[in-house]
């Protein structure tokens, strides 16, 4: 089967750290064609030391060239949030399928719009194989520790509370410490704490909305500056409510933090379940899930319980798992759409709805708990409605 044809556009530190690997695991189904960034240098370090086969290209004639070039099928945007979503749109207008890194877009009025023209897109597309396809990277979603505990949630019973503590320690030993756009307010609302948040929170999502609770409604926060060295907030301490059972979440997130320390609870009725990382003695190269179950007994004594705890280690794999399906669903579109136009079924051929995980308005959905939480500690902690999407 002929590979698809792609393009990286960006080669920051996520492109060198993740899609280096991404591409090279998926060689035999994607053909990495042009790899662009906004200097040439960049492209041209990159091509040479990970993909010396593929074109370094810079420059906006160059990226037009790559949006109008038919054997470019998906196209990779990761660049920073002030630049990406336009480039996003210009490859959606194209017909493109694209994967894009988060943050979806700087705020959510930019969102709503993008995805709104996407919708249109995908609806008034002539043919299949010119059918848009936006994938939005939220690795989170994704991670086989998340997955898990989704499947899981329901195991202790009725929700009670859940509880979300990130602390990090953004400074010199970061490799991201260093960047100039996570500092830009103006072009990044929220800046390191946004950038890094939406990852959070959408894990809270997506448990919150495995145990049935449904999206976030409202929020409030309150927000702190510590580390001069960063933009402002570093720390936010606030909580969400969601829409079904007025179940309330914590939210505790720190990168003026020493250690990292991750956690992500959900206590029920009848358990408790945690996805942890780092902390106290535990580990930075994977999370783990813990869960604990209690059962009545069926014993004279009332009131007793009988208590059961599993203790489940999950490597990172969020990041890989994500690209092998954007690759897959890419390639079973086009090959629906190629079909389609041979005079096959055309209603093969679907683009992801708004739930998908993979959504653009999943990344929405994210950006807009974010937006909440700093406008209620703009407002000096009242509660504020979270957009829904």
């Amino acid at each position: 089967m002929t590979p698809l044809g792609a393009a990286l556009l960006g080669t920051g530190i996520f492109a060198k750290d993740i899609y280096k690997t991404n591409f090279k695991e998926k060689e035999n189904e994607v053909d990495l064609k042009a790899v662009w960034s906004r200097t040439i240098e960049s492209a041209q370090a990159y091509v040479q030391e990970f993909f010396p086969r593929s074109r370094p290209v810079a420059g906006e004639e160059a990226l037009q060239e790559i949006i109008e070039d038919d054997s470019i099928q998906l196209v990779v945007v990761v660049l920073p949030v002030q630049a990406a979503l336009k480039i996003v749109k210009r490859c959606v207008a194209a017909g493109k399928a694209v994967v894009q890194e988060k943050p979806v877009a700087a705020t959510v009025a930019e969102a709503v719009e993008a995805i709104s023209a996407y919708r249109r897109a995908v609806a008034d597309a002539q043919t299949p194989q010119r059918t848009p396809l936006w994938m939005f990277a939220e690795n989170y979603r994704y991670e086989a520790v998340f997955v898990a505990a989704s499947r899981r949630v329901s195991e202790i019973g009725r929700v009670i509370k859940l509880d979300l503590i990130a602390d990090l320690p953004m400074d010199e030993r970061n490799r991201y410490f260093g960047s100039v756009w996570r500092r830009d307010v103006s072009g990044c609302p929220g800046g390191f704490f946004m950038d890094s948040s939406v990852h959070f929170v959408a894990a809270l999502r997506m448990l919150a909305a495995a145990a049935g609770l449904g999206g976030a409604v409202s929020a409030c926060a309150h927000a702190r500056q510590t580390k001069p060295d960063l933009s402002f907030p570093d720390s936010v301490l606030g909580f969400a409510r969601f829409a079904n059972g007025d179940v309330p979440a914590s939210i505790s997130i720190s990168l003026a933090a020493h250690q990292v320390r991750w956690s992500l609870s959900v206590v029920g009725t009848e358990g408790t379940l945690e996805v942890s990382r780092g902390g106290w003695g535990g580990t930075r190269t994977g999370y783990t899930l813990s869960i604990k179950t209690i059962r009545p007994q069926e014993a004279s004594q009332p009131g007793q319980t009988d208590s059961a705890v599993q203790v489940l280690a999950y490597a990172f794999s969020g990041c890989q798992d994500e690209f092998a399906e954007f690759v897959g669903l890419t390639a079973e579109l086009r090959r629906g759409a190629a079909s389609a136009e041979c005079g096959g079924d055309a209603a093969e051929v679907a683009v992801p709805n708004p739930a998908a995980r993979s959504s653009p308005e999943e990344g929405a959905r994210d950006l807009a708990l974010i937006e909440a939480l700093l406008a209620s500690s703009a407002a000096g902690g009242q509660p504020v409605q979270v957009v829904q999407i």
